[in-house]
């Protein structure tokens, strides 16, 4: 039962880091910035990721909308 459980946290994980992933390649193309590396993009999605679990954990928000407040902040962050 634990590896089942185990197996499902790691697929959950993976599909946050895709959706993560994927708010933040929405946002640079909306802005018009180039991509950066694949590598680059995950490490930036799973700490994405983290700061939202740890938001929604806290707040009890939707895991969503915090991924794509936090991805607005992180951009503002990266131009300033």
């Amino acid at each position: 039962m634990k590896i089942l459980a185990n197996s499902f946290l790691n697929h959950l994980r993976q599909s946050e880091l895709r959706l993560a992933k994927s708010i933040l390649r929405w946002k640079l193309q909306k802005e018009g910035q180039p991509l950066p590396e694949n590598d680059e993009l995950d490490a930036a999605a799973s700490r994405l990721l983290d700061e939202a679990r740890d938001i929604a954990g806290k707040t009890g928000k939707n895991l969503f909308d915090i991924l794509k407040e936090e991805a607005r902040n992180f951009f503002k962050s990266k131009t300033s």
